[in-house]
C-alpha cells in the first residue's frame, strides 16, 4: 500500500492530513512570539506565574459533563432532534479515527487559541482601546476562517454568528481568568466531543464520531438558544476555576 493512499486519499488519512495542518500554526506562533517580538512564550498563554494546567483540565471536565447532560436532556425531551442517529459499527475504522482525534485535536485546538485568543488579541489591544472591540474583532476573523467549511452552505449567517458566539465566549474566558488555559481546554473538548463522541455527518470527511445525528441544521433560533447555554457553560467555567483553581 502507498504513502499516497495512506495519508491523502484514505477517509483516515484525509481527516489526519486535515488536523495536521494546524501543526504549523501550532509551533510557529510561539517561535514568532518569542524570537521576533523578544518575549517570553508563557505571556502568549497566561498572565499568571505559570501556565494554570488545572484551569485546562477542570474546564476540559466540564465542558464534557455539561455537553453529555445537555444530549441527555434532549434526547428525553425532544427526540425528533435523534431521528437520523447513526451508531458506528465498524470498531476499528471507529478506533483508529478516535486515535487520531485525541492525538491531533489538541494541537488544531491550541493552535487556533495560540492564534486568535493570544497573538492577535495581544497584537490588537495595543492600538485600540477597547478589549471589546479587539474581541470583536478577532472572533469575526474567527468566524471567518470557518466560512468556507460544508456546513456554512445554506445556512451561512446563523452557522458564522454560532462560530463568532464562541469565540467571543472564549475572549471573555481570557478576560475573565487572565490567561487563554481555559479557553485551550474547551476548544479541545468541544472538538474531542463533536468528532469523537457525538457529531454531525460531514459530506467532505468521514463520520469520526460514535454517534451522528445527520448533516448540522442551523437556524437563528437554534443560535438564540445557544447563546443563552453559552451564558450559563462561561458562567459555570468560571466560577469553578475561581472557587478551585491555583491563584495567578
Amino acid at each position: 500500500m502507498s504513502t499516497a493512499y495512506i495519508l491523502p486519499q484514505s477517509p483516515t488519512g484525509f481527516y489526519a492530513l486535515m488536523l495536521l495542518s494546524f501543526l504549523p500554526i501550532f509551533f510557529v506562533i510561539p517561535v514568532v512570539y518569542k524570537y521576533l517580538h523578544n518575549l517570553p512564550v508563557k505571556a502568549l498563554l497566561t498572565s499568571a506565574k505559570r501556565f494554570r494546567w488545572d484551569y485546562l483540565w477542570r474546564t476540559m471536565a466540564i465542558i464534557f459533563l455539561f455537553y453529555g447532560l445537555l444530549a441527555v436532556v434532549e434526547y428525553i425531551f425532544f427526540p425528533k432532534e435523534f431521528e437520523g442517529l447513526k451508531v458506528q459499527t465498524d470498531w476499528v475504522f471507529y478506533l483508529k479515527l478516535l486515535a487520531i482525534t485525541l492525538l491531533l485535536v489538541p494541537f488544531q485546538a491550541a493552535a487556533e487559541e495560540f492564534l486568535c485568543r493570544g497573538y492577535l488579541n495581544q497584537a490588537l489591544i495595543k492600538y485600540l482601546r477597547s478589549p471589546w472591540l479587539v474581541f470583536a474583532i478577532t472572533s469575526g476573523g474567527f468566524a471567518l476562517l470557518h466560512a468556507w467549511n460544508p456546513e456554512a452552505s445554506g445556512q451561512m449567517g446563523p452557522y458564522l454568528a454560532s462560530i463568532f458566539l464562541y469565540g467571543m465566549a472564549m475572549c471573555i474566558l481570557l478576560y475573565f481568568e487572565g490567561g487563554i488555559e481555559s479557553a485551550i481546554g474547551a476548544h479541545i473538548a468541544n472538538n474531542i466531543f463533536v468528532f469523537g463522541l457525538l457529531g454531525y455527518e460531514d459530506p467532505d470527511l468521514p463520520n469520526t464520531a460514535l454517534f451522528t445525528v445527520g448533516e448540522p441544521v442551523i437556524e437563528w433560533h437554534d443560535f438564540a438558544i445557544e447563546f443563552g447555554l453559552m451564558i450559563i457553560l462561561i458562567s459555570i467555567i468560571i466560577w469553578v476555576n475561581r472557587k478551585w483553581g491555583l491563584k495567578a
